[in-house]
Order: C-alpha cells, then sequence, then structure tokens
C-alpha cells in the first residue's frame, strides 16, 4: 500500500475512520471525504507525517456533481488516484411507506450512484497506468432481507453487481473491484449510532469488530478480491445460503431479533421525524 493513493468516502466517522487509520499505517496517501470537515480535519491530523499526504473534502455524496468535486479535489491533493473505496452510506431506518421521494433519492445517490459515477470518472486514468482498484463497502441486508431497510438494500446489493461486472470487464487491463460485505459492525457505525441514539439494545453476537472491517479491505486491495464476507462465523457459507434461500434470511430475522429491534427503531425514527416537521412548520 505504500504510495497508493486513496480516496475513502465516508470517512469522516464510523468504519470510514477505522479504514482510513488501516490504509495510513502502511503508507498510503488518503483524501478523506464526507460532510463534516472538522471531523475530516481531526482525523487528517491524526494520521498525517512527515512521509505521507492526508488531504479532506467536505462534500455532499448526494448533491448532483459530488462525484466530479471529489475527482477535481483528489487531482488537486493527490494527483492521481490508485484506490477508490465507497465506504460513504445512508440508512434512514424508517418505514419505507413514509418515505418520500426525495429522501429514497438520496439514499440511492449517496450509497449507489455516487460510487458509480465515482468509478465512471475514475476508471480512464487507471485503465492508462494499467492499475486500479475499487472497493464497493456493501452489507448483507439485501440478501438477508434485513427489516425496514428498502433503499439501502436495494443500493448494497447494487454495488455488489456493479463490482462484479467492473472486475469482469477492466481486470484484465489492471483495473479490478472488490466487494467488502458487512454484517452488523460493533462499536461504530450507522448500527452502534442507532443503538446510542434510541438506547435500545442489539445482539452482540451477530457483531464484527471495525478492525477485522479495515483488514478485510487491505486485503480486498492487496490481494485483489473478488469479494469478502466479514461475519461472525461461516459468514461466506451464511451468505452462501441466502442466495439459496431466501427465506432463511426472515427467519433469521427473526431468531436473532432483527425484525422486533428495527421495529422500534423505525417507531423512533417516524417520531423524530414528525417531530422535527413540527418545528419548521
Amino acid at each position: 500500500m505504500e504510495g497508493k493513493r486513496v480516496i475513502v468516502t465516508g470517512a469522516s466517522r464510523g468504519i470510514g475512520v477505522y479504514i482510513a487509520r488501516a490504509l495510513a499505517a502502511r503508507g498510503a496517501d488518503l483524501l478523506l471525504v464526507a460532510r463534516c470537515e472538522p471531523e475530516l480535519a481531526r482525523l487528517a491530523n491524526e494520521l498525517r507525517t512527515p512521509e505521507n499526504t492526508v488531504a479532506v473534502a467536505a462534500i455532499d455524496l448526494a448533491g448532483p456533481h459530488a462525484a466530479e468535486q471529489v475527482v477535481a479535489a483528489a487531482e488537486s491533493e493527490l494527483g492521481a488516484v490508485d484506490v477508490l473505496v465507497n465506504n460513504a452510506a445512508v440508512e434512514l431506518q424508517r418505514r419505507f411507506v413514509d418515505l418520500d421521494p426525495e429522501e429514497i433519492e438520496r439514499v440511492l445517490r449517496v450509497d449507489l450512484i455516487a460510487p458509480i459515477e465515482l468509478t465512471r470518472l475514475l476508471l480512464p486514468q487507471m485503465l492508462n497506468r494499467g492499475y486500479g482498484r475499487i472497493v464497493n463497502i456493501s452489507s448483507i441486508a439485501g440478501r438477508a432481507g434485513f427489516p425496514f431497510t428498502e433503499a439501502y438494500a436495494a443500493s448494497k446489493d447494487g454495488l455488489i453487481a456493479f463490482g462484479r461486472v467492473v472486475r469482469n470487464d477492466f481486470r484484465k487491463d489492471g483495473v479490478s473491484a472488490s466487494s467488502v460485505i458487512l454484517g452488523a459492525v460493533k462499536d461504530t457505525g450507522i448500527g452502534q449510532r442507532t443503538l446510542d441514539e434510541t438506547g435500545l439494545k442489539g445482539n452482540a453476537a451477530f457483531m464484527v469488530a471495525p478492525e477485522k472491517v479495515a483488514k478485510a479491505v487491505v486485503r480486498a486491495i492487496r490481494k485483489d478480491k473478488a469479494e469478502i464476507v466479514v461475519m461472525p462465523g461461516p459468514g461466506r457459507l451464511m451468505k452462501a445460503l441466502m442466495d439459496l434461500f431466501p427465506g432463511f434470511g426472515s427467519t433469521m430475522n427473526r431468531v436473532s431479533g432483527a425484525e422486533k429491534l428495527m421495529a422500534a427503531v423505525a417507531e423512533f425514527r417516524e417520531a423524530e421525524h414528525m417531530a422535527t416537521i413540527g418545528k419548521s412548520v
């Protein structure tokens, strides 16, 4: 990884922080992308050394020109890009029937469209140099039918399909794509923030440490792995079972308590949303 120039989206908090730390520790130059500039600046100050470059770009990936802005920032700060880590994600955690089209579009833009647009913009320079890696941080949510995540699950499953085709089309030219497929991550990320905000309790037996996710990203880049499933126990077997037997996901959700937990989260988020609307009226 030494000297590799890497974009990491969603780098201001959650697993993005751990991914950035793992890459910086191995000598990569980084462009950290997220909406919150103060959080990005703090992380950049932590990771920056005399031997590496760590730059920041405060950009909302839901914006119509976000991908162009990120690539322009990368060209200015890094000169070129060897690796793109599509980590940023939005999950509203409300019942799909209660979402408006703009909210659904925001999830799709951040979680799926922005990664596709970034890849399209970066591919020509990667192909010219004969090297490039795209790492898409995906989720088991789509395969497990995780409750109340319709738009999020569609985006994350879409990332897997997108990465497979990019890998097929360009690997012979030195540019490849990998999917890192996550279950629940403990102590950080969307799931942990939800538990902290709602006061609810999750089942830690189904969670993995964020350091393990970061190691999987590094492995995907270095070893050019097509897919790495980061889940407790035989994660790849569990994913394969859900591919073969789609009904297994619903059973697993009930047994693990995910169905009941996410129903409570959806109710909390909807009440929170309605309170926000009430204040703005």
